[in-house]
Formats: C-alpha cells, structure tokens, sequence
C-alpha cells in the first residue's frame, strides 16, 4: 500500500498502513468515524502499544500522521513490505552482508525443529537456574566467579552452534519482564548469534557472550526496587541506577578479571551515544563490541517491556531502534546489521496472514525471506486447524494472502513446538 504525504504549510501529514503506525508517532486521522473507535481524544501521540492494539482490535486498516509532532516513517516509498524488511533487503553495500539467524541451506524437517526447539527449552530453563546460583554468590560476596563465566558462555556458544534457530525462538517464549540474570542471559545468546553472523574469531564471540551475560552483574549492589526500575525515579535513585555500570566494573577488576573489552562492555553498554577518545585500532574494537551489547540490551528491553512498558514484537523494537539511531551512522550500522540477522520473519516465529488465519514460520526461503514456508494453525474464525496446513508462500497468486505481522507465540496462546510435532505425525 502506498504511503500518501500531504504538505499543510509547515506540517506533513502523511496517510500509512496501521502495521507501520509505532509508539511516537501522532495520530490525526483513522479510516472510520472515531464514534467507531474505542478513543475519546481525536489527535495524540501514541505512547503505548496497547493503544496500537485497540486501533487494530477496531479493524482500523489506515491511519494518518502528523510528522511534525512525531516520528515519521523512515522509507518513504511505496511498499507494502514492513521496515524491518525494506532494511534487510534493500540495505546499502556499506552493510556488512550476514545471514539470517534461521537460514538454512536446506530446510529441516517439522520433527528436527520440534526436537531442537524441546531440547534448547530445557537448556534455556537449565541455564536461568545456574545463572541465578552465580548472581546470588555475587550478591552475598561482592564478586563474580569468573571462570564460571567464561564455562558458561562456552556452553551457550556450543548450543548456538549446534542449533542457532532453536536457541533463538525460545527467547520468544519468556514472560514479560525477567528478571535481570535471565536478561543477561538473553543479551549473551544475542550477542553471540550476531558475532557469529559478523564473523568473529572464537575469542572476541567468547568476549561479546561474557559481556552480555555480566553486563549488568553490577546490579547486584543495588537495592531490589531499584533494579526493578520502577516507571518514574527521583534523581537521586536514577543517579543509583545508573551507578550500576561503573559498580559492575569493579566487581569484575575485584574478581580477579582483566579482559579489558568485557570491562569495557560492563563500563560503558549505557553510554553509546557519548564521545569516547579512541586510541589505536584496540580501544576502536573495544568501543564496537560494548555498542553492539548496548543496542542488543535495548532490544531485549523493549520487546519484554522492562520498567513496565509494553511488550513489543521484534519487528516493533527494531523499527524504533532504528528511529532512535538513525542519525548516528555507527549506532544505525549496528541496528542494521541486527535486523539482517534477526531476518523478517524468523523459523519458529507466529505470523499472521492477511486472512485472519494464523501460521508458524517452518523454513526460510533462500532469496526470498519474505516468502517462507507456512504451516496455519488457525482458521479466520479461531479454530485450531488440525493437522496444521502448509502454505509456500513463493507459490501463492498474485493477489494472494500475504503476512501482515509477527505475533507473540504466548500471548496468542499457541505452543510451537506442538504445532511442528502434529505438521510430523
């Protein structure tokens, strides 16, 4: 669907699909009477998903947007494709050229997947449990066993390996707002994946996964309503807040530790945007790792919704990465480089098509990731297809069901893995 822009001297309205309209931007107009919509006010700024949601829930299709009381779409071409995907498809040369996390060059049967997403849930839970175990010494001795870490990170690398999607995937089923050893946890996996997908030796993927994983480790001196975040903190309490950084360099030195890119990761993942004196190319790769840390720590932030915010879908937090750093050339390129790793619709991931129905993503299409393998679990009507029915989008007419978003797997109330074991039986 085209994007229309109308000029009103100084102001630019612009008419956009509800799929593109994200928190920041101010609505003026939607396709129907507002006696048809669940809001009283008329023009805002949309500060919560929810609101999105209620706009969506109206079977509001087209909405239209002051751009010069809020954000703005960054494509400004027709297209029917989501942000997200127009940056992974179209993103300049200067973009470091990585594939998805999900690619594969060939496809993996619906068992394999259920099997491997099985197994990477059980280390998932494994994993949470003997983190929680080394943040509590840390809490009670004021220091961090290092050389736990560093074991740790090797596993979880060793599983990403073995099982990049899976591991991935699961990360969509957590609950809203972990607590801050899992968001570590998450962080780790993360970083790594994108490591992996850049390239990076086994040493600097080992630096990256030990950053992610103790980046907050200084949280531990805190108090607990203070690492909650709780939406609104005096100045004093920010203040302690954002001691933490600083706090969780000094567990580390303390600990015994002197890799100076994780110290430089736990320091300065809160600082991206401010000017850092760089001295020869290993201090340079030093600052490139703690921003890629940092921009995955948001990430996780906003699609859990940390401090209480709503949970955003991946497509979502990407885009407002995106819009958050697009004036930053080096912040852009990292968000840039996560979206083509994360892909438009990840294997494992809950789409939902333009005919109501909704499908678990079952393979990437090579050359055409946004045309995947589709196995529908529900109906227009919500009823539960059984077995599920595979739909090849490369094969679908013109004119055809297409995918409209990526929907959370917990909140609609469907089991992915159980999904793939009736597509195997």
């Amino acid at each position: 669907m085209p994007l229309v822009l109308l000029r009103i001297g100084s102001v630019a309205q612009r008419t956009i699909p509800l799929t593109r309209l994200m928190v920041g931007m101010y609505l003026i107009g939607v396709d129907r009477s507002w006696l048809q919509t669940p809001f009283l006010r008329h023009k805002f700024k949309i500060k919560d998903q929810s609101e999105i949601e209620a706009l969506r829930r109206a079977g509001i299709a087209e909405v239209t947007i002051d751009t010069g009381q809020g954000l703005d779409v960054v494509d400004h071409e027709p297209s029917r494709s989501a942000l997200v995907e127009t940056i992974l498809v179209e993103s300049p040369a200067s973009v470091h050229p990585i594939a998805p996390f999900a690619a594969s060059s060939s496809p993996l049967p619906a068992g394999v997947l259920a099997e491997n997403l099985s197994i990477a849930k059980q280390r998932r839970a494994e994993f949470v449990k003997r983190l929680n175990d080394l943040f509590d010494q840390t809490r009670k001795t004021g220091l961090v066993k290092y050389d736990v870490a560093c074991q740790f990170t090797d596993e979880v690398i060793g599983d990403i390996l073995d099982a990049q999607a899976a591991c991935y995937a699961v990360l969509g089923l957590r609950q809203p707002d972990p607590t801050f050893h899992e968001h570590g946890l998450t962080v780790c996996t993360l970083s790594v994946m994108l490591g992996q997908a850049l390239k990076y030796s086994r040493e600097r993927l080992q630096q990256l996964g030990i950053g992610g994983l103790l980046h907050d480790i200084g949280l531990t001196r805190l108090p607990q309503n203070i690492v909650k975040r709780p939406k609104t903190m005096s100045l004093a309490q920010q203040a302690l807040y954002e001691s933490h950084t600083i706090q969780g360099g000094t567990i580390l030195e303390k600990s015994g530790s002197s890799d100076q890119a994780v110290l430089a990761i736990v320091k300065g993942h809160h600082s991206l945007t401010a000017q850092i004196e760089q001295t020869g190319e290993t201090s340079a790769a030093h600052h490139d790792t703690t921003r890629l840390i940092g921009i995955i720590d948001q990430y996780d932030e906003l699609v859990t919704g940390q401090t209480g915010l709503t949970p955003m879908s991946s497509n979502q937090a990407l885009t407002q990465l995106y819009q958050r750093y697009r004036a930053d050339e080096a912040l852009s390129q990292v968000v840039s480089h996560l979206i083509r790793a994360i892909g438009v619709y990840p294997l494992y991931s809950v789409v939902s098509l333009s005919s109501g129905e909704l499908a678990v993503v079952g393979a990437i299409t090579p050359g055409k990731v946004h045309l995947p393998l589709l196995y529908i679990c529900r109906d227009q009507s919500g009823t539960t297809c059984v077995p599920p029915i595979p739909l090849d989008l490369v094969h679908e007419p013109e004119g055809g069901r297409t995918i409209c978003d990526v929907r959370n797997a917990v909140r609609e109330g469907l089991d992915v893995e159980a999904v793939l074991r009736q597509v195997a039986a």
